[in-house]
């Protein structure tokens, strides 16, 4: 499937930010997760970086997971005293759409 294929009449219904375990709390590494409106959805491990599409979010979330980042909305008080960092002091990017940005389908995980 080509990006133009994938991304076709579609809007995004939901971002999920995540963040790499590894490099906590010396620095912030972000991943983003969308989600469309016809379900499928698409991770990037960086701003501009290849965007890879899958038939749904959890999918998308498998490949974010398995290179060990996480979920930034499901981290808590535990994360914060494991990591030494606040949460509450944290807030997410906002990255620029790259149209020439790679793209890659990889449907399922």
């Amino acid at each position: 499937m080509t990006k133009q294929e994938f991304y076709q009449n579609k809007h995004i219904t939901a971002y999920e930010w995540w963040l790499y375990d590894c490099d906590l709390p010396d620095r912030l590494t972000w991943a983003r997760l969308r989600v469309f409106n016809d379900g499928t959805a698409d991770s990037c491990f960086c701003e501009g970086g290849m965007l890879y599409g899958f038939k749904n979010r959890d999918y998308a979330s498998y490949i974010l997971s398995e290179d060990e980042f996480t979920r930034f909305e499901r981290m808590d008080e535990e994360d914060e005293q494991e990591y030494g960092i606040k949460l509450a002091d944290i807030q997410c990017p906002i990255w620029q759409e790259h149209p020439e940005q790679p793209f890659k389908y990889l449907g399922t995980y």
